[in-house]
């Protein structure tokens, strides 16, 4: 039979010998704060504080008998092996040297053999990304920059909206134009006029274009809701524009051809070469001369001739005498002094 105590027991720093704690099967009904006892149930000891009854039997197999990262072995001798376990997909543990240098060097920039981290905006750089599907929540719109990606249902849509080749339309009996959606696009597989015998004329691979959502109908009903895009344009003539070709410069200097069109630079070419091959001039006058032949070399009889004053610059008249294609004698009343005036030749 127990013995009770109506107050403390003071050993005086005396030791409690092969003591043994109350053993219950249950915790004692009311307890006082710091009342401990032995859970004959659980094995376990316990204290009770303000709160409740808490577990202090404090073995370390408990605490972390969640945990695959930590081995516990009792060695029988009151000692106790620890091992911490690497971590692996499966199990928490240490992390290796690498493992650490690949969080610690991940980064938002497209770097290779990196992890990647997102920026404070959640984004990342990459190079290359290869997926069997990529997710766009974004809205695809006119102010959508043209390096963006595009949506699936966004590229549809352009080509359900967008230009789509229609067909043939056989123009050789003057039809009107067809009902059409805005960019649907039909080609002429005859000739004649679209949009009635008013209509325009179109020609074989000529191109037809709804510019707008429209009824069927004639050239003064619709006819500006279609562009026509024309393939065999004619080749230009005097009386019908068209397509023209531009000379070559042999052709502009021959002078033959009346289908193809000469530039300003072809133009200036040919006539500078007509002057500089047509022209000559010199100047004569000696003092004591009066008759000069000029042998001009332009191997042509039908030439102009004028004399200048080459001081005043006037042109002066004297007696001029045609010898042959290539050579005239001039004659003065008077000597002039030396190279008094100059000679001037154009042939036709």
């Amino acid at each position: 039979m127990s013995k009770k105590f109506l107050t403390n027991i003071d050993l005086t720093k005396n030791e409690i010998q092969n003591v043994v704690i109350h053993k219950l099967a249950t915790a004692p009904s009311s307890p006082t704060s710091g009342q401990v006892y032995f859970n004959t149930s659980d094995e376990r000891y316990y204290i009770y504080q303000s709160s409740g009854w808490k577990d202090i039997t404090g073995r370390l197999d408990d605490i972390l008998s969640n945990t695959n990262a930590i081995t516990l072995t009792d060695n029988g001798d009151g000692t106790i092996n620890i091992e911490i376990a690497n971590a692996s997909s499966s199990n928490a543990g240490l992390m290796s040297t690498t493992h650490y240098n690949d969080v610690n060097n991940a980064t938002d920039s497209s770097t290779a053999s990196t992890l990647v981290k997102r920026d404070a905006n959640s984004d990342f750089s990459a190079h290359n990304i290869t997926a069997n599907s990529i997710v766009i929540t974004e809205t695809i719109s006119g102010s959508t920059p043209l390096n963006h990606a595009a949506t699936k249902g966004y590229v549809d849509n352009l080509f359900s909206t967008g230009t789509r080749i229609k067909g043939s339309i056989d123009c050789s009996s003057n039809p009107n134009y067809p009902a059409a959606d805005s960019g649907d696009i039909y080609y002429v597989s005859a000739s004649g006029r679209i949009g009635g015998s008013s209509g325009q004329l179109v020609n074989v691979g000529d191109m037809l274009v709804a510019l707008v959502d429209t009824p069927a109908g004639n050239e003064a009903t619709v006819g500006s809701n279609w562009l026509i895009v024309e393939h065999n344009i004619d080749y230009a003539t005097e009386s019908t524009a068209g397509i023209i070709e531009i000379a070559t410069q042999s052709e502009v200097n021959t002078g033959t051809d009346d289908t193809k069109a000469i530039t300003p630079l072809k133009l200036v070419t040919y006539v500078t070469s007509q002057i500089s091959g047509n022209y000559y001039a010199t100047d004569i006058g000696d003092g004591s001369a009066t008759s000069f032949v000029v042998n001009h070399g332009l191997n042509n009889t039908d030439v102009q001739v004028q004399i200048k004053d080459t001081t005043t610059l006037e042109l002066v008249e004297t007696d001029i005498t045609i010898t042959n294609s290539n050579q005239i004698t001039i004659t003065f009343a008077v000597a002039p002094a030396s190279n008094a005036y100059r000679v001037i030749l154009q042939s036709s």
